[in-house]
């Protein structure tokens, strides 16, 4: 059904009705930003990053195939564009976590580990290979399935699979890694 209602809204953009890519926009701004924001950990870069790819995807709508559904290709613009940002800020100088200093005391202990985790959680996930982060944060924080991130990976199924469990693997050891540091 959405692959269909797209496909109108596509037609429609090429015949000249800009409202119809409006409606496109409307449909998928939120879950790119949020897909956005989580790759990059920026609000401003996350919205930029949106704005270039919708652009992209509205000055490139002759150029969709419609092999795969319109989604897909919205996700391969916006994860190409935000590795183009993450490859610009792994050349970026690094402050170390002992320099950062938290605003607020924290409510209970309990939040602080929550934080502390989920914030070694996003440094591990930047230690893994492009392409294992990728397949890690689309299965798991996008929750798409292994069919989906093949197409949007532009890689085989088995290939998404490998990518997913030697990233998850690699996740494992570095959470492992940091925790026994934290505990030494």
């Amino acid at each position: 059904m959405h692959m269909d209602e797209d496909l109108d809204l596509i037609n429609r953009t090429m015949a000249g009705e800009r409202e119809a890519f409006n409606e496109l926009v409307l449909k998928y701004q939120k879950p790119l930003y949020s897909l956005l924001y989580r790759m990059v950990s920026n609000r401003e870069d996350a919205s930029d990053l949106l704005q270039k790819t919708l652009v992209r995807a509205f000055t490139g709508l002759g150029s969709f195939e419609r092999r795969s559904s319109f989604k897909t290709w919205l996700y391969q613009i916006a994860i190409n564009l935000a590795k183009n940002v993450y490859r610009d800020r792994s050349k970026a100088e690094h402050v170390s976590i002992d320099d950062v200093v938290i605003r607020r005391d924290p409510r209970t202990v309990d939040a602080l580990i929550q934080k502390e985790s989920r914030l070694l959680l996003r440094q591990a996930l930047t230690r893994l290979p492009e392409k294992q982060r990728m397949t890690v944060m689309l299965r798991v924080q996008e929750n798409r399935k292994f069919e989906e991130i093949a197409e949007i990976m532009q890689c085989s199924l088995g290939t998404a699979k490998a990518n997913y469990h030697h990233g998850v693997q690699k996740l494992k050891a570095l959470m492992g890694e940091k925790h026994n540091d934290n505990t030494e």
